[in-house]
């Protein structure tokens, strides 16, 4: 009984909530929506683009680094408060000169994702261990003569005896 009033007073303040915030929580699903719209949109302009890849790489490249801030300090000579840009602890006189080694550092994140990527590439080719990593002995051949199969089965044999489909 009090089990059944609880249930009904806990759907009835949600059945609340959701009605005095449902303008938010529809705007928050639009706003989901068309984010979502325009990554597939990006996906697919994406797959014609043959520079996209070096796009991609530079973006999460710039997601590695820090923005450039702004401060205000007292001048060294005057006393008077002046602005001044840290990236990275560094201090710079114009937000143009923080952004020019900011954009360097990013460069320089992408071009040793791709020095490193050959490398990467190779150590995925390899066969794996059990543990993960990459085993001396190449995998194992699989056997001359199957095991007889059978006969309702709709699995076709890749040889017969000695014989080899083609």
């Amino acid at each position: 009984m009090i089990r059944d009033l609880l249930n009904v007073f806990l759907l009835l303040a949600a059945a609340l909530l959701v009605y005095r915030y449902h303008r938010a929580i529809i705007a928050a699903f639009r706003r989901f929506d068309a984010r979502n719209v325009q990554r597939i949109a990006e996906q697919e302009r994406a797959k014609t683009d043959p520079l996209a890849h070096f796009r991609e790489t530079l973006k999460t490249a710039e997601e590695q680094v820090e923005t450039v801030s702004e401060v205000t300090v007292s001048d060294e000579r005057l006393g008077t408060p002046v602005t001044r840009y840290v990236f990275e602890g560094e201090r710079f006189a114009t937000r143009d000169e923080a952004e020019r080694v900011r954009a360097e550092k990013i460069r320089a994140i992408a071009r040793s994702y791709y020095v490193d990527l050959p490398r990467a590439l190779a150590e995925r080719r390899a066969p794996e261990s059990v543990r993960g990593a990459a085993s001396s002995n190449p995998p194992k051949p699989s056997p001359q003569n199957p095991p007889p199969q059978d006969p309702g089965s709709n699995v076709v044999p890749l040889r017969r005896g000695n014989e080899t489909l083609h």
